[in-house]
């Protein structure tokens, strides 16, 4: 049976995470389009004709729209079809209508034209469709169930039951993290392990901070569900930040583009790593880089209330899920150091 259910998980890891890759690499091709544009020439062009055409297709009659426009590119006179959007062609007609509804014949618009193919043309606004967002969502959701079913091994290495006391020789900081570890999973209360390893050889803030930090397995599993809605919001933010990253670096050269993008996505991909592995260091890490954040969203109150209102409350709210899943797991932190009141450090259970 055992057999059975990691060969079904496994399965389900690959398809999913196949799954999540296409979608991605779909998204990916979405974005370059619409980023190879910026190189292109803008220009005034004359919609010459306008129509509709049907095909029958697998999923039934479709329609697909047809624009020729008329536009002057280094003294030659062009007449192309325009690109309207990535995946023009619809089954539903009265859609497609809509999408036409714009360019009536005679009329002047803005394009957007290859100097090296005259061919290629494409609307002044040309921008990122639903095909780009549906499969970043669609990629996070898979991804998410990817990283959900994988599941590490249990560790099971507990040398020291409750009843059992260590000797009072001085351990390094290693050792006395070890002893904690194997303390409090043997079912030590503690305060007993804070006592029993107090004065030998670290200071008694980093001893509270080794045994706050530690993350009971029966927290961990009743509050599972919470965790992975957190390692959604950071893969999230990771596929927000490469994007950014992308279009930020392209403005310094072909080079700098994949830099600014892998390096503005490490940040998150650490927290996703951290809170699937249970680290007080990443609620934490999170907790230290949100709050100087707020200041900076107020500056464009001015300009864009609504926008920064908006983006101010969903990182607040996050910050705040972050903040409240941290004190179910380790509930014995204060900001980001172990609680401590008229100098005694105090703990939990």
């Amino acid at each position: 049976m055992k057999t059975f259910l990691l060969l079904l998980r496994t399965a389900l890891f690959v398809v999913l995470f196949s799954f999540g890759l296409l979608c991605l690499l779909v998204s990916l091709s979405s974005y370059k389009e619409v980023d190879e544009t910026k190189t292109w020439q803008k220009l005034n062009a004359t919609v010459a004709t306008v129509s509709i055409s049907e095909e029958m297709r697998s999923k039934g009659m479709t329609y697909c729209p047809l624009v020729n426009v008329t536009f002057e590119l280094n003294g030659q006179q062009y007449t192309y079809p325009l690109e309207i959007s990535q995946r023009p062609c619809r089954t539903s007609l009265e859609s497609v209508e809509r999408s036409v509804a714009t360019f009536r014949e005679g009329k002047v618009i803005e394009i957007l034209v290859d100097p090296a193919k005259p061919g290629r043309v494409k609307p002044g606004t040309y921008s990122l469709g639903g095909v780009f967002y549906l499969g970043v969502f669609l990629g996070t959701l898979a991804f998410i169930g990817a990283v959900a079913i994988l599941v590490f091994p249990a560790k099971k290495s507990v040398k020291l039951t409750q009843g059992e006391s260590i000797s009072h020789s001085t351990l390094s900081k290693k050792e006395v993290q070890q002893k904690v570890r194997e303390l409090l999973a043997a079912g030590t209360a503690k305060s007993e392990v804070f006592s029993q390893l107090s004065g030998r050889g670290v200071k008694d803030s980093q001893l509270a901070y080794f045994i706050a930090s530690y993350a009971d397995p029966i927290r961990c599993d009743e509050h599972d569900r919470k965790v992975n809605i957190l390692i959604t919001i950071m893969l999230a933010q990771a596929l927000i930040a490469l994007i950014l990253g992308l279009d930020i670096g392209a403005r310094m050269g072909p080079t700098a583009k994949w830099v600014m993008g892998v390096s503005m996505t490490l940040i998150p991909l650490f927290l996703v790593w951290g809170f699937y592995n249970h680290r007080v260091g990443a609620y934490n890490a999170y907790i230290l880089l949100a709050l100087p954040q707020f200041p900076r969203s107020l500056a464009g109150f001015t300009s864009s209330p609504a926008t920064t209102a908006i983006a101010l409350a969903i990182s607040i709210a996050i910050l705040a899920f972050v903040w409240y899943v941290r004190g179910k797991i380790f509930p014995d932190f204060v900001f980001v150091t172990p609680r401590k009141i008229k100098g005694k450090y105090l703990f939990s259970g």
